[in-house]
């Protein structure tokens, strides 16, 4: 069932006039069974794989909560805990990627007929990755003190929550299930603060994702004839279409929790405007970014230790990064050369005093803009679009080769700038236009109410109410399906 799909507009209404009209006694329970049949509209079997671990996970946290006093008990129990999680993602999204490295090998040897194969085709359970994540960030917090969640119900329903359950943002347990002990009475700036986030990530994902699809497909499949120009639309376009795909996925999924009365923790922050890379990190998949931060790098020692144990900690935890994203090694050193840069921009910062940086992820300013900033921020939008490349390419090969065309015109090729035509030939420009002019218009209106000085214009204090907001989101609807590729293509991080 995909956010973007007459199945799903179905579906989330009925889910949320369920929630509504039920007491708050029974709403996680509709919300737990909501969210197991939105993971079995995608491969039902799978359901019970999530129901153990969630078993598990649940037994494990409890048994450790109470084995308070016992060092060396707890230290079991939450070594098994790891051991289960990572072994189960481990088993399911990497046997094939290891299996294929071991026939690589005995390749090499002389005289070898060997292969190595496997005797059923593993299937990955979608969203994998990011349930085991999210319960070895539970079972890491209860192993430090926190005390576990209590009701069987409400840890499944953190586990398999529907508008975060495929590809995040991965949720912290403190805060959800506070949120769902918690419930809050019907909002309605918050019910249409939902409804806004949704059509924004539609209008992200339909209008503007997709249709950046074929020019990034054309490109990447026949890079040996690119001309210059063309690799770099090609790139530019991968390099935005990741950003609309997976933030728009991401605004669809937050806006749907709000419409139940329960915030999701947000994901980007405009990081295409980052002014190093140390920015960009705290800015792109935030909830990854925390993640990695406080279950990887401080655990293996952060900046303890001096520089050469920080850097080498930042290299580890970007390598496995990397590898979280896909069993394949172009994923691995997309991760070390995200890791090198990190280490080559705390390297700088020492030396150099860097410009204004973000200070915290959820704050939705941007830096000064100097030319220092504007520097630094080109320099870092470029380093990013470089490793996209090695993130989107099949194989490190084909990276290489596409680096080469970036940089050097290589016979034969299309006709130079065949990706431009196709660019202007389609609905981008307008869509790109209509976005930036929303997103103008509301910085500007947004000024202008809090402007003192500018005075209280009859305009700025309209309320919204049905009779403007309905036609209004109806044309937002209609605008979408005008500009709505032809060809819908799946989410991006849902392979991972």
């Amino acid at each position: 069932m995909l956010f973007n799909s007459l199945q799903y507009l179905l579906f989330l209404p009925a889910v949320v006039t369920c929630f509504w009209l039920s007491g708050k006694r029974f709403r996680p329970l509709i919300l737990l069974c909501a969210s197991y049949y939105f993971y079995m509209s995608w491969y039902a079997p799978y359901c019970l794989l999530l129901a153990a671990l969630t078993t598990l996970n649940y037994l494990l946290g409890r048994s450790i909560d109470k084995a308070k006093g016992q060092s060396a008990k707890r230290k079991f129990l939450f070594g098994l805990g790891l051991v289960l999680n990572l072994g189960c993602l481990l088993f399911f999204k990497y046997t094939n990627f290891l299996v294929d490295c071991c026939s690589s090998l005995l390749r090499t040897v002389p005289h070898n007929t060997a292969q190595l194969s496997l005797p059923l085709q593993i299937i990955v359970p979608l969203a994998i990755s990011f349930f085991v994540f999210e319960f070895v960030h539970y079972l890491g917090d209860i192993y430090s003190g926190q005390k576990p969640i209590d009701s069987p119900i409400r840890f499944a329903l953190f586990a398999a929550f529907f508008p975060s359950q495929i590809a995040g943002p991965i949720k912290r347990f403190e805060d959800f299930d506070t949120q769902i002990l918690h419930m809050r009475s019907f909002s309605s700036p918050m019910f249409l603060q939902g409804i806004n986030l949704i059509l924004e990530g539609l209008f992200k994902k339909v209008a503007l994702g997709d249709n950046l699809v074929p020019i990034v497909e054309k490109g990447f499949s026949s890079i040996q004839y690119l001309a210059p120009v063309d690799a770099w639309i090609a790139a530019l376009a991968f390099t935005f279409e990741i950003y609309y795909d997976f933030s728009g996925y991401t605004d669809i999924g937050r806006g749907s929790a709000m419409l139940l009365g329960i915030n999701l923790p947000e994901n980007f922050n405009k990081p295409y405007f980052s002014v190093s890379l140390i920015d960009f990190w705290r800015r792109w998949h935030m909830s990854l970014s925390s993640w990695l931060r406080d279950y990887l790098y401080k655990p293996l020692g952060g900046s303890r230790g001096g520089t050469f144990a920080r850097n080498r900690n930042l290299l580890i935890t970007m390598l496995l990064g990397g590898l979280w994203h896909g069993a394949s090694w172009h994923f691995v050193i997309w991760g070390a050369f995200h890791g090198i840069g990190l280490i080559v921009n705390h390297t700088f910062r020492k030396l150099f005093p860097a410009p204004a940086e973000t200070v915290s992820p959820n704050s939705n300013t941007t830096p000064t803009i100097g030319l220092k900033s504007l520097a630094t921020g080109l320099f870092t939008f470029v380093f990013v679009i470089l490793g996209w490349i090695l993130f989107r390419a099949d194989t490190f090969e084909n990276a290489l080769s596409f680096y080469k065309h970036m940089f050097v015109a290589a016979a034969p090729c299309f006709e130079s700038g065949f990706l431009v035509q196709a660019f202007i030939a389609s609905t981008l420009p307008a869509a790109f236009s209509l976005y930036a002019l929303f997103h103008g218009l509301t910085s500007l209106h947004q000024h202008l109410s809090t402007n003192t000085n500018f005075g209280q214009h009859w305009w700025l204090k309209i309320k919204p109410t049905p009779v403007i907001l309905l036609p209004g989101y109806a044309a937002y609807a209609l605008l979408i399906l005008c500009l709505a590729s032809k060809k819908a293509a799946p989410f991006i991080y849902f392979q991972f």
